[in-house]
């Protein structure tokens, strides 16, 4: 025979459970997302390092003039070659950049209500127990802060 469970207890573990099982999936999905970003990174390194072998922009215009590079690419060489390396630093995102973080954003989004939902499948008195060792662990992370920031004023 099994055994009974309360029915809105285990609405709330199934709740969770779909949150982590989405967790998961949107895990793997974020991956994917930062391989293509540090791609994206890495392509941009190599291509500033490529117009930082020019000396100077009449070097990167007789390679335009000889068809070595296109239109395109002259335009651009010439904007990265003119702003150095604040180039490689500051741009303007890209898709997959700007993906990652809103796939970031809701997976915390989640992962928070996953943690609602389990915190609300406990009784009255496992919910108090949670409290507590929350407020002890918050207690000891601001010592923790303090003692860090005595130590950095004393030096």
């Amino acid at each position: 025979m099994g055994r009974y469970t309360d029915p809105e207890r285990n609405g709330y573990l199934m709740e969770a459970k779909a949150c982590a099982a989405l967790e998961k999936d949107l895990t793997r999905l974020i991956e994917k997302y930062r391989k293509k970003v540090a791609k994206e990174q890495a392509d941009r390194k190599a291509e500033f390092e490529e117009v930082m072998g020019y000396r100077s922009e009449a070097e990167i215009q007789e390679a335009y003039g000889w068809e070595f590079i296109t239109e395109k690419q002259y335009d651009r060489y010439l904007e990265i070659f003119r702003k150095g390396k604040d180039a490689l630093e500051s741009y303007e995102k890209t898709v997959n950049e700007l993906s990652l973080g809103i796939l970031e954003r809701i997976v915390a989004s989640v992962d928070t209500d996953r943690r609602e939902w389990e915190f609300c499948s406990l009784t009255p008195e496992e919910q108090a127990e949670e409290r507590k060792k929350a407020e002890e662990s918050q207690k000891r992370w601001k010592e923790m802060i303090a003692k860090i920031k005595n130590e950095r004023n004393k030096n």
